[in-house]
């Protein structure tokens, strides 16, 4: 039999909602609505809408994204978009992404019409051309189904991948806001209190024989010295010391520290253990304000084990978090077994002036320095703790070794 090459126009006479359905569409458009714009719909030939998702918004900078629906290579249908300026050029490649999807469920369904339609003798004759079709068919649908799940997962991790810059964005400006209030705080403070703690001193000179005299400078030269404290805190958090960042490596400052606050007797009742790994990788920074960061943590987990307890030191070569850009990184853990931080604190733990300390005990300014300091070496400070069982401070550093891989 002679092979006889057929053309079909097919798809003039028909509408688009004959070819797509709103079951099809709508998941589409509820993923679509999810990435930020404020309405999408798809309509037909005569402007009346098939399906659409969301609401108007009151966004008055809103634009509307249009794109057409082709039917073998006709217009018969348009996807209409409605954007709030919040999401910015995204939402041109959102819709470009939307329509794609749409015209792939359009071309699949236009050929799985076709194909009932052709006589059966066409069958027949061209059947292995049909098989392949089929295939090519099942291929479409499953790279469709991808496509749907696909826009989906990357929606979700685009919006909390937004969140996280938005959160991280308010934490920066609060830091701003505070740094330039210490500032003016400690500079305001610093002159009249120098003023008070000399006359406080000179009245218990004068007044050796009053004992009740002598309580009360006592009394205002300590409380006197822990302002000066509050305000040495607030210039160090205000305008951090110049970094002299140079090769530092872990194992020894660790223990460097410890054999410190030994001698000092500040670990009574308190078992403490050290762990680290062989051939620690070295990094980058200034020992000094790295060694004070440590001495910090292990102070406040002295502090959380009022009853005593194990505090654990260790550190090893890990590969690195998101938010280290190296090849590897250094973790250091700091674990207490004290009493832990209640979960709606522990947003808050590295704000400034924020304390889990009884009154008077603490200023509340450690750990936002810490933090601070920890960042201008290119790393992190993060905690994980449970109520009743203790906490872990991890401190994340950049490997100077993985840092020279990378480049």
């Amino acid at each position: 039999m002679p092979h006889t090459q057929l053309e079909f126009v097919i798809g003039a006479e028909k509408r688009i909602a004959d070819i797509v359905s709103r079951a099809e569409i709508e998941p589409l458009l509820r993923s679509l609505v999810k990435a930020g714009p404020h309405y999408a719909a798809v309509l037909d030939e005569d402007g009346l809408p098939i399906c659409r998702q969301g609401g108007d918004g009151d966004d008055d900078a809103a634009r509307e994204l249009r794109h057409n629906l082709l039917v073998e290579g006709e217009p018969k249908g348009t996807l209409q978009v409605f954007c709030g300026a919040a999401i910015g050029g995204v939402a041109d490649g959102l819709t470009l992404l939307a329509r794609d999807a749409l015209q792939l469920i359009i071309t699949n369904n236009l050929k799985r019409m076709l194909t009932t339609e052709v006589h059966t003798a066409i069958v027949q004759e061209s059947y292995d051309q049909l098989v392949e079709t089929n295939r090519k068919l099942v291929e479409s649908e499953k790279r469709y189904r991808e496509l749907a799940v696909s826009l989906e997962q990357q929606v979700e991790a685009r919006t909390a991948d937004l969140q996280k810059a938005y959160s991280r964005m308010l934490q920066q400006e609060k830091l701003a806001a505070v740094g330039s209030l210490a500032a003016g705080m400690a500079h305001e403070i610093g002159t009249p209190l120098a003023t008070i703690m000399g006359y406080a001193e000179m009245l218990g000179s004068e007044r050796s024989d009053n004992p009740a005299v002598q309580d009360f400078s006592r009394r205002i030269s300590q409380e006197s010295a822990r302002i000066d404290r509050i305000v040495r805190g607030l210039l160090d958090y205000a305008r951090p010391r110049r970094n002299t960042s140079g090769v530092c490596r872990i194992g020894e400052l660790l223990e460097t520290s410890l054999d410190l606050l030994r001698q000092q007797g500040v670990f009574k009742n308190i078992q403490v253990g050290l762990t680290c790994a062989d051939r620690l990788d070295p990094v980058l920074a200034d020992p000094h304000q790295l060694q004070q960061v440590l001495i910090n943590l292990m102070l406040n987990g002295r502090d959380a084990m009022t009853d005593g307890g194990r505090l654990e030191l260790a550190c090893a070569n890990v590969p690195p978090p998101a938010f280290i850009s190296s090849v590897r990184c250094v973790r250091i853990d700091v674990a207490d077994s004290g009493t832990g931080i209640d979960p709606d604190k522990i947003d808050k733990i590295f704000d400034p002036f924020f304390t889990t300390k009884e009154p008077g005990k603490g200023t509340g300014l450690g750990l936002a320095i810490s933090a601070r300091i920890i960042e201008s070496f290119g790393g992190r400070i993060t905690v994980t703790s449970e109520p009743g069982r203790g906490s872990c401070f991890t401190v994340w550093l950049p490997s100077l070794d993985g840092q020279k891989e990378d480049v």
